[in-house]
């Protein structure tokens, strides 16, 4: 080991710090904290974050400089933390992998699904096309990969103009916008896209080309964290859409309480989301508790219920033999019916969504907007305000 360099050995890298000491020192600046052989200037954890340290003799001149202050003197207005979080006072039950848990408590959990979906309407299979992408969808070129998400997309798009939401003078916040490529051709509109990511190949710059007409803003942020209310482009226009499709879990929660965190000056006309990913939902931020409370289940019981979620999708084989042995037959008959528990949990989640969105002023429903063989996601909500 060179011995110009810090003597501590990171554990995680399996190999020692590599950064250069200063003349006398052993461990680099980060690291002399946790070596007390070093008589220098205790140092400490940062204050405007806690991943790095400074020598506290010196805090006043890391603060001017600090880049953890340049991001946030940088923030936009619309970023407030935590404004979408949640029930975040509550205690978030303790998750425990379902192999570790009693079985009469999972089939406890079981008989209660079972009990909740019989009361649920029948979900409509509605499945659109809105011929802005049939050119792009009956594209030979394209992979099946490409193929399936533009199918879905214009299903979504058909329900958006269904629903009277397709509108000229309409702001469109698509939420976990990833490259941007759900909206399309939106004359004298707004489209804000919103990821906590940066993504390469962004379709912005398509979008403006496709028509002038479109303003396209990007915001770099945690759905967890955003204000509707202070977006000047919300503020201006005529009509508000929230729109995403695969949400994974929370941030679909998150999503509905952004938009529905909305004043009267910034009133969302309606949502649309394509469900994603039930299993990484979280008590905290989810929107149906009470729904859930009076199906019976308790705070421990979400949890569970996330994970037996996974049930609908793990294991999910689109090529299923003809011929089968008759242990297969069992294990085939078995799969099925973790299946079906696992669509019907979606469902209750999905319906403790529409729920709260009832209660805060939308008429809404859930509709299966593609095919299984599309997406096992299949489920979309399409809400409008009352009286909108």
């Amino acid at each position: 080991m060179n011995s110009d360099h810090c003597k501590f050995f990171v554990e995680r890298k399996k190999r020692f710090c590599r950064m250069t000491v200063k003349k006398g020192n052993e461990y680099c600046g980060e690291h002399m904290e946790k070596n007390v052989t070093e008589k220098t200037s205790k140092r400490i954890p940062c204050p405007l974050d806690d991943s790095h340290t400074c020598f506290e003799s010196k805090l006043k001149q890391h603060l001017k400089v600090c880049n953890a202050k340049r991001l946030l003197d940088a923030r936009p207005d619309c970023i407030v933390d935590g404004i979408n979080s949640g029930d975040v006072d509550l205690q978030a039950p303790e998750r425990i992998p379902l192999t570790l848990l009693d079985q009469s408590v999972i089939e406890n959990v079981i008989k209660k699904v079972e009990a909740a979906a019989e009361k649920l309407s029948e979900v409509e299979e509605l499945i659109l096309q809105h011929s802005i992408l049939d050119a792009e969808v009956n594209n030979s070129s394209y992979g099946n990969y490409l193929k399936k998400h533009l199918i879905q997309n214009s299903s979504l798009l058909a329900h958006l103009n269904r629903a009277g939401l397709l509108r000229e003078n309409t702001c469109f916040i698509e939420f976990g916008a990833g490259k941007g490529q759900l909206i399309k051709n939106t004359k004298e509109s707004t489209v804000i896209l919103v990821d906590r990511s940066s993504h390469r190949h962004k379709n912005d710059n398509k979008l403006k080309t496709e028509d002038c007409s479109i303003n396209i803003v990007r915001i770099r942020a945690d759905i967890a964290d955003l204000c509707l209310n202070k977006i000047k482009e919300v503020k201006s226009s005529k009509y508000t859409v929230g729109i995403a499709k695969h949400l994974c879990g929370a941030a679909t929660d998150l999503t509905l309480r952004c938009l529905t965190n909305s004043t009267e000056d910034t009133e969302v006309s309606g949502l649309i989301i394509a469900f994603c990913c039930h299993h990484r939902c979280e008590y905290i931020s989810y929107v149906g508790k009470k729904y859930l409370q009076e199906c019976g289940f308790t705070p421990e019981e979400f949890p569970i219920l996330c994970s037996i979620a996974s049930w609908a999708t793990c294991g999910y084989d689109k090529n299923r033999q003809a011929s089968v042995t008759e242990k297969e037959l069992s294990d085939e008959k078995r799969r099925e019916t973790r299946e079906s528990i696992g669509r019907k949990v979606k469902s209750l989640l999905n319906w403790g969504r529409i729920k709260y969105l009832e209660s805060m002023g939308f008429d809404s429903k859930l509709y299966y907007y593609t095919y299984p063989e599309i997406s096992l996601e299949n489920m979309c909500v399409v809400a409008t305000r009352k009286n909108s």
